[in-house]
């Protein structure tokens, strides 16, 4: 098999056939375009050791041969591929500087565009810093347009996209995403880890933008073709990402399954993308309740900001709002103050933390950076974020219609957790200020929310609010009834286990509405998880 036929393997996937051809023309004939495929083949493969050898050997071949282009171009991906298989950071940046020497300042080769492209990548994934890749996706794009280089055109485009809603620029960002995910799923970009990129980038700018019914659409779309591409470690990211997803739309459950089984893949994986598994599973153990858990996750992730904005969240859970500050505020300053989607959360803790810790001002001027931002971004999330920030600074006199406000925006914006979370703050300031029956209300509507997440703490904090501390009235076949309820049986499945009549059933039940004062079958089996009866 000659190059042009290995290449068409590699672009029709078949990944195990083109390895084998570009390896036996590495071997015959030293061909550094031989080599080059092999690390590709080897990259679908998930085979770190060649990926990055055969990329070295590439870029030797073309040094030897005096192909400038050919040894940038492999230099360049060097540069992020180090980083991707734990070669290491500093590894990485060596080779994207010695594509840069180079160069020499040449811009009139597509391989300048490409350096451009994993420079915006290193940007993005590991230095965090949305104004520099945006200034280097912008150079890609153009190098393409200027080149003739389709998918380095359409690749830049995406990741000035990017770049753009990171930087908060939401309203020019999404298009040029949206434009070069139409290009790329219609076979526009020829190369297929691009095409899987700038799918995966449009996903994370609707993870950051908290569009949650348009991020699990692509979610499912992504991963249907990498099922049938055979893309498996693009699918690992994408079930990754998909995963936030569904915590935020408190599938906790389909959550749960996708990050165990991204991170029992990806133990077997030299790729560095295990911190975003492991952070969002450690976010999905803080809202389950299980803070032990959770804090053992977040720790492995170093100093990722969003896990050290989870870990405050856990401090403050377990009432140390004085760490939960200082942890989000050291946060809070390494952020650079342009990339106002990546301060959203951040922000939130700084004022409940704040509030909390005895710090007003940085409080109040953490929601007042809230308030700017979903005043010039808009969604449903952010206002729903900038108005819980608002509601624990104000007097509980005032609070109601903030939380109120808080409560109808995460509503809309399909966040139930959020919601759930604000009315139980709702009720506790409707109790502050008298309103008993309607402080039961929002509690009872957050537990049926609640229940079926499986979020302990929360589910905690709403059997306070409902039930009197130490108050058990019920008799043992009622407390049976209960744990029944809880595991979600039916009153017929209930009557069977029991060897009972419905009728006997339907009469516990209402026994037990009556002797716990609530009006929800879902309090009800929240009050038995939460003493342990189920």
């Amino acid at each position: 098999m000659d190059v042009a036929a290995a290449q068409a393997a590699l672009r029709g996937g078949r990944w195990r056939e083109s390895a084998a051809a570009f390896s036996a023309l590495a071997a015959d004939t030293d061909d550094p375009a031989a080599h080059e495929g092999l690390a590709q083949a080897a990259w679908w493969l998930d085979d770190a050791e060649l990926t990055l050898s055969a990329r070295e050997a590439a870029y030797r071949r073309y040094r030897l041969m005096a192909d400038v282009p050919g040894a940038v171009r492999s230099a360049a991906t060097l540069g992020y591929d180090s980083a991707l298989f734990g070669a290491g950071v500093a590894v990485g940046r060596g080779w994207l500087a010695r594509a840069a020497d180079l160069l020499d300042g040449r811009c009139d080769v597509p391989e300048a565009g490409w350096l451009a492209v994993r420079q915006a990548e290193v940007a993005l994934a590991v230095d965090h810093d949305a104004a520099a890749a945006l200034r280097a996706a912008t150079i890609a794009q153009q190098i393409g347009h200027s080149t003739a280089d389709v998918d380095l055109t359409i690749v830049g485009q995406a990741l000035v996209g990017l770049a753009r809603v990171r930087l908060g620029q939401v309203s020019t960002g999404m298009p040029l995403l949206d434009g070069a995910s139409a290009a790329a799923t219609s076979g526009d970009v020829e190369d297929l880890m691009w095409m899987g990129k700038i799918l995966c980038w449009l996903i994370t700018a609707c993870q950051d933008t908290h569009d949650l019914d348009r991020a699990g659409e692509w979610c499912a779309r992504v991963e249907e073709i990498c099922a049938r591409r055979d893309l498996a470690p693009l699918f690992l990211v994408c079930r990754t990402q998909h995963a936030s997803v569904l915590v935020a739309q408190g599938d906790f459950a389909r959550a749960e399954a996708n990050l165990t089984d991204v991170l029992t893949l990806l133990e077997r994986s030299r790729r560095g993308n295990r911190t975003d598994a492991v952070v969002q599973l450690g976010e999905l153990r803080r809202r389950q309740g299980r803070l032990a858990d959770a804090e053992a996750l977040l720790r492995q992730a170093g100093f990722d900001p969003r896990a050290l904005t989870a870990l405050a969240l856990v401090r403050l859970a377990q009432g140390d709002a004085e760490r939960a500050w200082s942890i989000v505020s050291e946060v809070l300053r390494a952020l650079p103050a342009g990339q106002q989607l990546e301060r959203v959360d951040a922000l939130a803790v700084v004022v409940a933390a704040g509030a909390r810790a005895g710090r007003p001002e940085e409080a109040r001027d953490a929601a007042a950076a809230l308030r700017d931002i979903a005043d010039t971004i808009g969604t449903d999330f952010l206002r729903g974020t900038a108005a819980a920030a608002e509601a624990r600074l104000c007097p509980a006199e005032t609070a109601p219609a903030f939380w109120e406000s808080a409560v109808r925006h995460f509503h809309a914006a399909g966040l139930p957790f959020d919601e759930a979370e604000s009315r139980l703050e709702l009720a506790e300031v409707l109790l502050e200020v008298g309103n008993e029956p309607g402080a039961r209300e929002h509690a009872t509507v957050a537990l049926e929310t609640l229940l079926p997440l499986g979020a302990g703490s929360a589910m905690e904090h709403a059997t306070a609010i409902l039930v009197p501390t130490g108050a058990d009235p019920l008799t043992e076949r009622q407390t049976e009834v209960l744990r029944l309820l809880a595991r979600g049986l039916t009153n017929g499945e209930i009557a069977a286990a029991l060897q009972l009549s419905e009728h006997t059933v339907h009469r516990h039940v209402a026994n037990i509405y009556r002797a716990l004062d609530l009006s929800s079958r879902v309090a009800a089996a929240t009050y038995a998880v939460n003493r342990g009866l189920t």
